[in-house]
């Protein structure tokens, strides 16, 4: 990681195909998926309603089994790849288990890696947008 050549960096992700040499190009169907997703969360859509939103307007989430779940989504609009930056080392392996790192000091930032699909003013105000429903969540309990 701390080279900054790892295959992980161009791992494709929805929105992103693979083009000569492994760098991640942008596929400007399924890109609009992507926006469409970050616009339904700002403007107050739960996770569900935009599953049942993509499901209504025929948008297929692109595997074998096209359903855009939650937990799909939820990923998908925590993931920086979109504003062109790649960390490595979010997640490691321990016996057969993913496993989330306590300490971020081994994870490797990487800026301005490949196109972008989301602007940052978009990105951060999804991630104040999960915020805001995490503490709702909370204060509900």
């Amino acid at each position: 990681f701390q080279s900054g050549v790892s295959a992980k960096a161009s791992t494709i992700c929805c929105g992103y195909n693979t083009a000569q040499a492994g760098k991640l190009v942008v596929d400007p169907a399924v890109a609009n998926t992507v926006l469409f997703i970050c616009h339904h969360f700002i403007n107050d859509d739960s996770l569900g309603k935009i599953s049942d939103a993509l499901a209504h307007v025929g948008i297929a989430f692109p595997n074998v089994k096209n359903i855009w779940n939650c937990e799909t989504i939820s990923k998908l609009l925590a993931n920086e790849k979109y504003v062109d930056d790649v960390v490595l080392g979010k997640i490691y392996v321990i016996d057969g288990i993913q496993v989330n790192p306590r300490d971020t000091s081994d994870q490797v930032f990487m800026k301005a890696y490949h196109p972008v699909i989301i602007s940052h003013w978009l990105f951060n105000a999804v991630q104040r947008e999960k915020q805001k429903k995490s503490m709702r969540r909370v204060v509900s309990r």
